[in-house]
């Protein structure tokens, strides 16, 4: 009940700024399909909030608005609802605690915080209470803090890095010397974009597998012709590479989970018989695309290329002769 209330206020807060002669309280009624009473409590907690709301003629009917200075304190221009937006964005950027974009959009808010009213500020913390955002599981950031500071700094003041960097695949530590182009942030993890100058190519590396660095003197030009979208579409997730067509079925009980959301820019969805779903993707084969077919179980079934059929069977294969064995040594 609170909830629909508080979405409901807001609502209302968002249809005054957008009619610029304002509004009546019968049509914010028929707009929100809610009694003339009840809009009225409403506007009353919306006031007692600290907006400053007042009522004007508009022929014989009254109107309802906000007051035009009401924003006149702040040093940009904010309406109510983008104080509300700013306010749970703080539970969006939940995700990056203790790196510094996290602690700056508290600090932020803070600076906003100290021109409203106690009044706006319990509504604001009303209203983000019914807005709940969560991540799941993610990585701890707060060893990371500095050098997401200094590697973001550097990708604006484009000056040229040393690392010594840990490859995943190997384990081995180099030297490398690179061009920080961007920061990204992908599945909980924090990555840098950059030219490599040891590979001659640009690569991406896993912040957490940065084991030092030094940003230099030397300045770098970004190539004109980077552009991260078309970077990135050469990966299905994170690991890059040559991209094939990937084509596999699943089954209708499983389908609605991949009709609901974008997987990759490249994919292609076809309806088949019984509910199902067939889609193509342009991607790398390697672990995080297989990992992802497997994950769905017995429910999908790759249907080309046959290198990544046979990759999956095996690995269900194998994975079954793992149970299997286990069970066998627990019941003798």
């Amino acid at each position: 009940m609170r909830g629909t209330q508080m979405a409901r206020q807001w609502k209302i807060i968002r249809l005054m700024e957008s009619r610029k002669y304002g509004i009546s309280g019968n049509e914010l009624a028929i707009e929100l399909d809610t009694p003339l009473r009840t809009i009225y409590r409403d506007l009353k907690a919306i006031e007692e909030a600290g907006f400053p709301l007042y009522t004007d003629k508009d022929g014989k009917n009254s109107v309802w608005k906000m007051v035009d200075g009401f924003k006149k304190d702040f040093p940009i221009p904010m309406t109510g609802t983008e104080l509300m937006a700013l306010h749970m964005s703080r539970d969006l950027l939940s995700i990056l605690h203790g790196t510094v974009f996290h602690d700056s959009i508290e600090t932020l808010f803070q600076k906003v915080k100290a021109a409203l009213l106690p009044e706006t500020i319990a509504f604001l913390d009303k209203v983000a209470g019914s807005l709940k955002v969560d991540f799941g599981p993610t990585k701890s950031f707060s060893g990371l803090n500095e050098i997401v500071k200094d590697l973001s700094e550097a990708t604006t003041s484009r000056k040229r890095v040393e690392i010594m960097y840990q490859a995943v695949s190997t384990g081995k530590t180099t030297k490398r010397k690179i061009d920080p182009y961007q920061v990204w942030v992908m599945n909980g993890s924090f990555y840098l974009i950059a030219f490599c100058n040891f590979r001659n190519a640009i690569r991406t590396f896993a912040m957490d597998r940065i084991k030092s660095y030094s940003i230099t003197d030397e300045s770098f030009e970004m190539s004109e012709d980077f552009k991260l979208e078309d970077y990135l579409q050469t990966a299905f997730r994170v690991m890059r590479g040559k991209p094939e067509k990937v084509t596999f079925r699943l089954t209708a009980g499983a389908a609605h989970v991949v009709r609901e959301r974008i997987w990759h820019p490249t994919q292609e969805l076809r309806e088949t018989e019984g509910g199902g779903i067939e889609i193509s993707v342009e991607v790398p084969i390697n672990y995080e695309i297989v990992s992802w077919i497997m994950g769905f179980g017995a429910a999908a079934e790759v249907i080309q290329p046959e290198s990544l059929r046979k990759r999956v069977m095996q690995e269900f294969d194998m994975a079954a002769r793992q149970y299997r064995t286990r069970f066998s040594q627990k019941n003798h």
